[in-house]
């Protein structure tokens, strides 16, 4: 199959389920935004779960992305952890809360793309993991928690941080607060 086919597939299905959400989108609606038929988009993706969990996977790969070409023009670890979480969570946290398209692709996705989104966490982790490792600091100004430790527990919690949070000034300062509480000398 063609991997560049697959990748515009997945570009488009993602700008779709953006504007109108997972459950008011067909096989048929995503063919047609592709410019493929229905049945070209079954030779990549046997049905619409299929292509969420890919447009899922590759929406992190895309975050994922964006985050390592930033990361070299933040200074501190505390920045980099910051932007990180800027890219990750923060600069579509209102569009998600004011767009219920968005907001329903959101909660869909720990519904119909649990795997997908579990492997874009772990790839979110390792980011972390890697900036946490080069924190030249004792353990015990790390609260003797492992890097790996660490960075679970920031993702986990900007994952409950999301469901609490009103606007992304607030989820802002609760991750900044969060690092400063985990990270701070």
């Amino acid at each position: 199959m063609d991997d560049k086919k697959r990748l515009h597939i997945l570009t488009v299905a993602l700008d779709v389920f953006f504007k109108y959400g997972y459950k008011r989108v067909s096989m048929n609606e995503i063919a047609e935004a592709a410019g493929i038929s229905r049945a070209g988009l079954y030779l990549y993706f046997k049905n619409k779960e299929e292509v969420f969990n890919a447009t899922i996977l590759h929406y992190g790969d895309l975050l994922i992305e964006e985050i390592k070409e930033g990361l070299s023009f933040k200074k501190t670890p505390e920045d980099k952890i910051l932007y990180v979480f800027e890219v990750w969570s923060i600069n579509n946290f209102d569009q998600s809360l004011n767009s219920p398209e968005v907001k329903e692709m959101t909660d869909s996705s720990y519904t119909f793309a649990q795997e997908a989104l579990h492997a874009s966490y772990n790839k979110l982790e390792v980011v972390l993991i890697s900036i946490l490792e080069s924190k030249s600091t004792s353990a015990s100004s790390l609260n003797s928690l492992s890097p790996e430790r660490l960075a679970h527990l920031l993702t986990s919690a900007s994952r409950g941080f999301k469901i609490v949070a009103r606007n992304s000034s607030e989820l802002r300062e609760m991750i900044e607060d969060l690092l400063r509480m985990l990270l701070s000398k």
